[in-house]
């Protein structure tokens, strides 16, 4: 059988900011940003689920931190309803050295 694309809605709450950074890179590959601790991501291949939750597990700490996983079929996420106009933008971190 095949395998049917996927779409999986990840949000997380990470306590510490580096393990938080690196895990919104990771998810950044799969997909947009929707809020701030929210990604759309999508999954292509089975073996994106299952590289997606490795790179998850490889990234957190799992008592201090919780990240959520909802997977939805193609025409369920496409059904998703979008209140407001406000995008979600990307922080940025700047220093100025002289």
């Amino acid at each position: 059988m095949a395998y049917t694309r996927k779409i999986a809605v990840i949000a997380y709450d990470v306590a510490d900011d580096r393990r938080r950074e690196r895990l919104a890179l990771l998810l950044s590959g799969y997909g947009p940003r929707v809020q701030l601790s929210v990604f759309e991501a999508t999954l292509a291949r089975a073996s994106d689920e299952d590289d997606l939750r490795k790179g998850i597990r490889d990234l957190i700490d799992p008592e201090e931190d919780q990240v959520r996983i909802y997977r939805l079929d193609v025409d369920v996420a496409d059904q998703v309803q979008i209140i407001g106009a406000r995008e979600v933008e990307e922080r940025r971190d700047w220093f100025v050295v002289r």
